[in-house]
């Protein structure tokens, strides 16, 4: 497995980045784990995070799973997405990501978000190329 390199601003996991999700992961060879808390700057109608910051925490998860078994990016080509419930802001919540299959740089990818008391709230697929 890849050893995980750093970048400071991205809008997911960078340290750096003021206004990131400043989201940290745990990785075996099967998935990729973020724990997650929504802010109040990340909702949307009142107490319910906002559904694009959803769709980056899938999109990150997914990517970041890669990134760490490849050694290099993966760019999101497609990416589907189902919101089951909403999700309650300080409520954590967990993310996981894991290979369904790949064909040469093309990699098939499942995301989940799974709340405290263990509902899919959502869920994306995702066609992911990896870098050359």
């Amino acid at each position: 497995m890849f050893e995980d390199k750093e970048y400071p601003m991205c809008f997911a996991c960078g340290k750096q980045n003021p206004i990131g999700l400043k989201m940290t992961f745990k990785m075996d060879e099967k998935e990729c784990v973020s724990y997650f808390t929504p802010k109040e700057e990340h909702q949307s109608y009142n107490g319910m995070m906002h559904g694009g910051l959803i769709s980056v925490l899938l999109d990150e998860i997914m990517g970041h799973y890669l990134f760490c078994m490849e050694g290099k990016p993966a760019y999101t080509a497609k990416m589907e997405l189902r919101y089951r419930q909403p999700l309650k802001i300080g409520e954590e919540v967990k993310c996981v990501g894991t290979r369904v299959k790949q064909k040469g740089r093309l990699v098939e990818m499942h995301g989940e978000i799974i709340t405290k008391d263990g509902i899919v709230a959502a869920e994306a697929s995702a066609k992911m190329m990896l870098e050359d």
